[in-house]
């Protein structure tokens, strides 16, 4: 049975291209900012660990690209994938690391109005990762019980 991975391929390229777009209005945002003056260290770090978020997410979608390209040749329990599956965990909690830094700028905006609840919303936003890491950690154990499995099937045979 043939395994259609078309709809998620589609879903990838446009999730891809909002990254992009979120790329686009980051840029002008930092550019903006530089055109006013309107500058200091907590902004300009705050941009940064966006970029390096946004680049993680992603090398990690083109990697499930890849994954799904490999499902399309039926080369789905195999090592290459399982490596694939490992870097994506590794993406996500480097983006998990690089999204602390938007904490000073979080502070800087409850310090500026009062509106504590920022501060539980950001951490949720930058935990979020984790959870995507954890779940890969998952996919990976049972990848590798499968690959394990299938290699002693294969001895058999």
């Amino acid at each position: 049975m043939k395994i259609k991975t078309n709809p998620l391929k589609l879903i990838i390229a446009i999730i891809m291209a909002f990254i992009i777009f979120l790329f686009g209005l980051l840029a002008i945002g930092l550019w903006n900012s530089f055109q006013s003056n309107d500058i200091y260290f907590s902004k300009i770090l705050f941009y940064l660990c966006f970029f390096g978020a946004l680049i993680f997410a992603l090398i990690s979608l083109s990697k499930a690209y890849t994954i799904l390209i490999l499902i399309d040749k039926d080369i789905i329990f195999t090592r290459e994938i399982l490596k694939i599956i490992i870097d994506i965990k590794r993406l996500t909690v480097a983006s998990t690391i690089v999204l602390i830094g938007i904490l000073p700028m979080v502070y800087h905006i409850i310090e500026l109005t009062h509106f504590y609840i920022v501060l539980p919303i950001s951490l949720i936003f930058i935990c979020s990762p984790l959870v995507l890491s954890t779940f890969t950690a998952v996919i990976q154990q049972l990848l590798l019980r499968i690959i394990d499995i299938k290699s002693e099937n294969d001895l058999t045979v």
